[in-house]
């Protein structure tokens, strides 16, 4: 980036930032994932933002605030992803989003609120849609999680479930009403163009007021050969909108986004 050059965001992957789930929160606490009880989200999310402010150190912030107002950051609960334990994406887990006001020391939280069918057992699902939303000096912007942006998808929609209907109905008729200016999405991985080009899509169809979007995410997954990767350079092309500033961090398998 130039010298004396500023950005608005910077925006990180989802999961850039994990936490220890607290011994305090049970299945019992958090009631049904897909309603939870206010408690147990509540606890989450206080955990999660100690484990931003830790990050955050005041050294690491006036640094940033040389570059850019606000940044975004993933922050899920740890997921040990190993050969014996397959069904890990149905344990309880949450999947945060923090956006930080670096000139006021502000902090906003969202999170997942649109689950993959198959972690829709385990995910502590973010009820609150208004949540996505704020009034900034830049414009009304929308925060997504990874699978959030799949409630603009129209594919596979006669297949999609009543229950998941309902929620894109009403998230879509939200983001019409609040006409977002930017949109902020957080994938955890991006390695196939096809994976959030419909979701795109039919976003600018739906919401004319949207002006810039970009998102985030690292560029590997382990399951899958790297030779059906596509490339990167035609991933960034079709997962941004207006003016931004991608940079690749080599060697952590992270992709950010400057707005």
């Amino acid at each position: 980036m130039a010298k004396n050059k500023k950005v608005k965001f910077v925006i990180t992957c989802g999961g850039f930032i994990q936490f220890e789930w607290p011994m305090s929160v049970s299945k019992e606490t958090i009631g049904d994932p897909k309603n939870p009880n206010d408690r147990a989200v509540n606890i989450l999310v206080a955990e999660a933002e100690k484990s931003v402010k830790s990050v955050l150190t005041e050294d690491l912030c006036n640094k940033l605030r040389k570059i850019t107002d606000y940044i975004t950051l993933g922050v899920d609960s740890f997921k040990e992803k190993t050969s014996t334990t397959r069904n890990y994406i149905n344990r309880p887990h949450i999947e945060l989003v923090f956006l930080v006001d670096l000139k006021n020391n502000k902090f906003y939280w969202t999170g997942k609120s649109y689950p993959a069918s198959g972690q829709q057992n385990g995910l502590v699902r973010i009820t609150d849609l208004k949540s996505h939303f704020l009034d900034l000096n830049v414009g009304k912007l929308m925060i997504l999680g990874c699978h959030d942006l799949m409630m603009f998808s129209n594919r596979n929609w006669k297949n999609t479930g009543e229950w998941r209907r309902t929620i894109k109905q009403s998230f879509r008729e939200l983001a019409t009403n609040e006409k977002p200016k930017i949109v902020l999405q957080h994938p955890h991985t991006t390695v196939k163009v096809r994976t959030w080009l419909n979701a795109w899509s039919c976003l600018k169809k739906m919401l004319p007021s949207v002006e810039i979007y970009a998102s985030a995410g690292r560029y590997y997954e382990s399951d899958r050969n790297p030779s059906d990767y596509d490339g990167i350079d035609d991933i960034l092309s079709r997962t941004k909108h207006g003016d931004t500033i991608d940079f690749i961090v080599e060697g952590t398998n992270d992709r950010s986004n400057f707005i």
